[in-house]
């Protein structure tokens, strides 16, 4: 008995202690939270309910129901977020060996970067990254995550290594590319098949960084030939998107240099260097006097190229890739 009582009571006496210090360090806990929880109310209320003396009681009810409403995708992040705490906690208890479990994180994190990664790609040299066949993928050149900055372009991931991103497609003659100014900004076609991908989307991509520019041809006997430009820029709107191109390699002709700094002309904006329009005959394109390549022109008369065969090309792919 003398052994057992000191033993009961020095139980008793810690397990009070430590009952007390978490007492303690919950009400510290709480406290933390209730100021967390306040400072976010203020701050939300701050952004969205400022100046309140000047609205309507109905104005702040409606905001604040807004804002409660909105609670819900993130009350679904944080119940998601516990969720896959719970199982990654569940493979590491499990599984009960440390060379698997790392395994299986390297797994995991190369899921996610293919599930998540490719969301926010900019272009198809990032894609390339968790993509190695072509197709079609969605890229936000803005880095934005709203889909509304988002749009489709076919990735070419083979081509010298690929990662190259199609920004002009022509192979039977399906989409007609006889088109006005604002369908050139915005883009046309399909882009399974023929398409023009937009000049404020070249604009938008080129600007971001250094891009080189590939053009594949093909001519009625099949004859394939390729142009490599490792300087390829498109200007804005208000430079009537005008091209600045050079450092050429290749085996199919540098017929690109002649419209070296030229602005864009359309079907119905005339701005080449001739007194007549170059685009009535050869296509909307970066003209000059008028031409040494035309690969927007009808493709009924073939697509032109200086130095190419006959000078014309039965096929023709336009594609970017940023350089490293």
């Amino acid at each position: 008995m003398h052994w057992i009582l000191p033993c009961t009571l020095y139980v008793a006496v810690n397990g009070f202690s430590v009952t007390g210090n978490i007492e303690v360090r919950n009400s510290q806990n709480s406290s933390g939270k209730e100021s967390m929880v306040d400072g976010i109310i203020n701050e939300l209320q701050g952004i969205c309910l400022p100046d309140n003396k000047n609205r309507s009681a109905k104005e702040i009810i409606q905001d604040t129901q807004e804002i409660i409403n909105s609670m819900k995708m993130y009350k679904e992040i944080v119940k998601l977020n516990k969720q896959l705490k719970d199982e990654i906690q569940w493979i590491i208890k499990e599984s009960d060996d440390e060379q698997l479990v790392s395994r299986i994180l390297g797994l995991m994190k190369r899921d996610a970067e293919g599930i998540c990664g490719n969301k926010r790609a900019k272009d198809c040299t990032e894609l390339k990254t968790y993509h190695s066949v072509s197709g079609v993928y969605k890229i936000r050149p803005d880095t934005n995550f709203c889909d509304v900055d988002a749009y489709h372009v076919y990735c070419d991931m083979t081509t010298d290594g690929g990662g190259w991103t199609i920004i002009q497609r022509r192979l039977d003659g399906s989409v007609n590319f006889q088109k006005t100014w604002t369908e050139y900004e915005n883009g046309f076609g399909n882009v399974n098949g023929e398409y023009w991908l937009g000049n404020k989307q070249i604009h938008s991509l080129t600007s971001s960084g250094k891009y080189e520019l590939r053009i594949d041809l093909t001519d009625q006997s099949n004859t394939k030939t390729y142009a490599v430009y490792k300087t390829f820029t498109l200007g804005d709107a208000a430079s009537k998107y005008q091209l600045t191109i050079g450092n050429y390699s290749g085996i199919a002709g540098d017929n690109m240099a002649y419209h070296n700094e030229m602005k864009f002309s359309t079907t119905d904006q005339d701005n080449d260097q001739n007194s007549d329009k170059c685009v009535d005959k050869y296509g909307p394109w970066w003209h000059k006097n008028c031409l040494y390549s035309g690969l927007n022109k009808a493709f009924k008369n073939n697509l032109y190229w200086a130095s190419f065969s006959s000078q014309t090309a039965t096929t023709s792919v336009m594609m970017i890739r940023k350089l490293q």
